[in-house]
């Protein structure tokens, strides 16, 4: 048998809540206003940035758009920070930012459980841009620890980072195959298979299910409104 579930960390972006078209705002006004390219992430599919690292993005859209690897390296600070400025600005008045079906609902029940586990987030969201997002819905407090796009490139160190952050904060060591994973892409099952852990795939993302089910998830379900399946992988 499994071991129990002892913590789970969350994806944020169409896993627990909506707000891309927010992000991909941000990221467009703060290419224009650091390097005039207002058009540079018009050259990729929304898509195409599901369950991606932040920092590989801002990499790959400035590639994309010509930028010369001199003068992003110049501008890298400042992107940084006109992006997640606008961000901040943006998020308040974007229509269709919203928490998705039964987020709250679930972390109060786990926060309800006799075996509370640990809650955390793997994200390839900058840490601040993670807190941006988070504390508009009023969420942020109910997380003890993450791994953020800030942190790493791949998502399978950020998961990594994750647990042992949590470990560190317990004072001992937990087994990977009490860690779940919660995520809409395909690359946070691929990174909770790297890391040893279980992961629960939900289609709230732009991933589409026979993709997600193809990937091999431990659960597949259409969105978390119903805790009983995750609240099944916690001790008795």
């Amino acid at each position: 048998m499994p071991r129990p579930v002892e913590l789970i960390l969350f994806d944020i972006d169409g896993t627990l809540l909506s707000a891309f078209g927010a992000g991909f705002h941000s990221l467009a006004q703060a290419f224009d206003e650091v390097f005039s390219r207002s058009d540079a992430a018009n050259r990729f599919s929304p898509h195409w940035f599901a369950g991606r690292n932040d920092m590989w993005i801002l990499r790959e859209v400035a590639i994309a758009a010509g930028i010369s690897a001199s003068d992003y390296e110049v501008g890298y600070a400042r992107l940084e920070a006109t992006y997640l400025r606008r961000l901040q600005e943006n998020l308040p008045g974007w229509t269709g930012a919203t928490l998705l079906p039964g987020v709250a609902g679930l972390l109060d029940a786990l926060e309800a459980h006799r075996h509370r586990p640990g809650l955390g987030i793997v994200t390839g969201n900058l840490e601040q841009g993670a807190r941006i997002k988070l504390g508009h819905f009023g969420i942020a407090n109910r997380f003890e620890v993450g791994g953020y796009g800030s942190d790493a490139v791949e998502r399978e160190v950020t998961a990594r980072l994750a647990r042992e952050r949590f470990e560190r904060r317990r004072g001992r060591s937990i087994d990977p195959e009490a860690v779940l994973i919660v995520g809409d892409t395909i690359h946070d099952i691929a990174a909770a298979r790297a890391c040893g852990y279980r992961v629960a795939a939900v289609t709230t993302g732009t991933t589409s299910r026979a993709d997600l089910e193809q990937a091999g998830p431990d659960l597949l379900l259409a969105d978390l409104s119903d805790p009983a399946p995750i609240l099944r992988l916690l001790p008795a």
